[in-house]
């Protein structure tokens, strides 16, 4: 799975059902149509992605995080997810959701499991903890595995975005900094110029 250069895909965590059409419509209107719903919270989390897929359908990238068994991937895309996400670097789990013919973003921290992931060809990786690896860290792995593309995970800010995106990241998963855990309608406008301003910065210095 390749994501376009840029791209700023939403992380929503610990929303209640009720909540999550007025949130995901904060985010289109700030120009962010990629989503990742986290199943930290299981039950919860799947009943937002049935209710985006239901609401939304293809005008939203519809993805689901936080994927730590086969069970949980397919409850999920039989809710309308359309591309999962690993929090850690798990071959066996990575190789199942491939044979789902489902495209997978498995998390990965050092260059050995990078290394596994391209040879599945997997063509995108979430790079996590990215905050506590660096921008040196991502200049440095770019020269073995120039084909990678990485997207950015924890602790991706306003204050940062840039740096990594000149580091080498082509993609970024924002979290609280972009919609608060459990957030309600009643953040609805701070996520809505939240989201303008990520995509401002990617879209000027992209």
């Amino acid at each position: 799975m390749k994501i376009d250069n840029g791209t700023i895909v939403a992380i929503i965590r610990g929303v209640e059902p009720k909540e999550i059409v007025e949130i995901q419509s904060a985010l289109l209107e700030g120009g962010i149509n990629w989503v990742e719903v986290s199943l930290s919270e299981e039950e919860k989390g799947l009943k937002c992605i049935q209710i985006l897929h239901q609401t939304f359908g293809d005008s939203i990238h519809l993805g689901v995080g936080t994927v730590t068994t086969l069970d949980q991937a397919k409850k999920a895309l039989e809710a309308g997810a359309t591309y999962i996400i690993t929090p850690g670097w798990d071959k066996e789990l990575t190789e199942e959701i491939l044979d789902l013919n489902v495209d997978v973003l498995p998390g990965v921290f050092s260059p050995g499991e990078i290394m596994q992931a391209a040879a599945l060809n997997i063509e995108t990786v979430k790079l996590f903890p990215a905050n506590n690896l660096g921008t040196n860290y991502l200049n440095n792995i770019k020269g073995p595995f120039p084909r990678m593309n990485f997207m950015g995970v924890g602790g991706i800010s306003l204050e940062n975005i840039q740096n990594y995106h000149e580091s080498g990241c082509t993609s970024f998963g924002i979290g609280s900094e972009l919609v608060p855990r459990g957030a309600t309608k009643a953040d609805k406008e701070r996520i809505r110029e939240n989201a303008k301003k990520y995509i401002s910065i990617l879209t000027t210095k992209g």
